[in-house]
């Protein structure tokens, strides 16, 4: 969508939510929430389940439709809901959508950035799928689609084990993995999906099909970094590891300091080994500016690298402590701390860099200075280490450049009123901070669209995943995700 389309659309859905919805919950009232379906074919779906199915008019559906980010801009209104209590359901589920040519979408933490976890047609909720199974022995996990990444961590951590996931509890651990993956750990032992070794999956047929390194290598090496185009995966299987206690928690300056935290950060990340990573959260608010560490490595270098955060300038509160991995890996995320109501509405913004610029900086010390408290700027998934060391081709994931940043800026409201001021915020943050040229985005974290379109995402390994598309899902079947198409440019 062209900018000016996008600040159009921002406009007319901010104006329509305002007019139509429901001031608590966001949704819109009348005709938009009526199924297209049956009553009988909702009854013949129902019937089969050994879960849930919600559709329009259920008193659970307002609930069952929403998703992490909920605004105007990721707003759906699905026919049919399925919420599995087996992972049959979801075989049922792919050929019911594809009987009724329903646009199909599957959900598990719902914390795609532009909610692919929802639709317009109908939706695969696998998060009741919670069967984790750890094998000591192996150094092994599987777990079912519905399991959140802190909940890996806490089976693991039974066994001193570690899963490699991402820094959010909530988070759903095959989507994180099926996108690429990056984590406290990535330094140490690479991406989530470096970790991958079989996968259980739905095809569009409604076949289901365990694919590894021996049944099928290409689909195995696509499903690390573009798993959610070839299927429905309900259940993975990945490695885990040993790793002591960690150093983790919170350093909080000032938010004068912003510029001298900032730059300091930058030069602090640069030489860090690879068991330490840190994340950088910027706030208007009582939080101000914190620098969100973990480090696995020997207690020399903590001493070292704590004594050069706390030189980058005064810090204002200090929550640092050896910790179960286990306990680092269920702390709430920055942009949702967990200790207030859930806010009516979510928007993000991302944007991927080379490295953390001048012109990043500048760009942030001015925005948390106007911001509204609530807003929080980030730098995430700072790039080094073991993730770097494996080839962009090696997986379908190919975003391995050393010194690389995700950047972020989130924000939640409640009142339905300030949906086009926020999300125009929104607009102008990604407008300041997106690359003039050669533009890469991450797949887990995309929050828009380039003019070239999916080879943003993929980079080298388009042509590759192109073939793979066709030849599994030609008729793109599977498309409510960073979607593989033929290149616009």
């Amino acid at each position: 969508m062209r900018p000016q389309d996008r600040r159009e659309f921002i406009k007319q859905s901010a104006a329509l939510t305002v007019g139509l919805g429901n001031e608590a919950t966001g949704s819109w009232l009348g005709a938009a929430d009526a199924s297209p379906l049956s009553p009988e074919a909702i009854k013949r779906l129902r019937n089969q389940l050994k879960g849930s199915l919600v559709v329009p008019g259920d008193q659970s559906y307002e609930t069952a439709k929403r998703v992490f980010y909920w605004n105007p801009l990721t707003e759906r209104h699905p026919a049919a809901i399925v919420q599995c209590g087996h992972e049959e359901d979801a075989v049922r589920a792919v050929a019911f959508a594809r009987e009724h040519e329903l646009e199909l979408a599957v959900r598990s933490g719902g914390h795609s950035h532009l909610a692919w976890g929802s639709s317009n047609g109908l939706v695969i909720d696998v998060s009741r799928l919670k069967q984790i199974t750890i094998d000591p022995k192996r150094r092994t996990v599987r777990a079912q689609a519905g399991v959140l990444g802190g909940e890996v961590a806490r089976a693991a951590g039974i066994y001193g084990l570690v899963p490699v996931l991402g820094q959010c509890p909530g988070v759903s651990a095959t989507g994180v993995t099926l996108g690429g993956g990056l984590g406290w750990l990535a330094g140490l032992f690479g991406a989530c999906c470096d970790q991958l070794l079989s996968a259980q999956l739905i095809t569009a047929d409604a076949r289901t099909m365990n694919v590894h390194e021996d049944s099928d290598p290409d689909l195995f090496w696509a499903l690390r970094g573009a798993g959610a185009n070839f299927g429905v995966t309900t259940s993975f299987e990945a490695r885990l590891h040993s790793i002591g206690p960690v150093l983790g928690g919170d350093i909080h300056f000032a938010v004068r300091d912003a510029r001298s935290v900032l730059m300091g950060f930058r030069e602090v990340m640069a030489g860090a080994p690879d068991g330490f990573q840190a994340t950088l959260n910027l706030t208007g608010g009582e939080r101000g500016i914190f620098i969100s560490l973990c480090h696995s490595g020997p207690e020399s270098e903590t001493e070292l690298l704590l004594k050069q955060l706390r030189s980058l300038a005064a810090p204002s509160k200090e929550a640092v402590s050896r910790q179960p991995y286990a306990q680092l890996a269920e702390k709430a995320a920055a942009t949702n701390p967990g200790n207030s109501t859930s806010p009516a509405f979510r928007s993000i913004q991302t944007v991927y860099r080379e490295r953390i610029s001048d012109e990043v900086i500048d760009v942030y010390v001015d925005q948390v200075g106007r911001a509204s408290p609530d807003m929080v700027f980030g730098l995430s998934h700072y790039m080094h280490g073991q993730v770097c060391r494996v080839a962009p081709e090696a997986t379908a994931f190919p975003h391995r450049s050393p010194h690389s940043i995700h950047l972020r800026a989130a924000q939640n409201w409640n009142d339905p009123l300030d949906h086009e001021q926020r999300l125009a915020w929104g607009e102008e943050w990604l407008r300041l901070l997106r690359p003039t040229s050669d533009e890469k985005l991450y797949a887990n974290y995309q929050t828009h669209e380039t003019a070239a379109g999916s080879p943003s995402i993929f980079q080298g390994n388009h042509e590759r995943l192109l073939a793979l598309k066709k030849k599994h899902d030609p008729e793109n079947f599977f498309r409510r995700n960073a979607n593989i198409a033929p290149s616009r440019v």
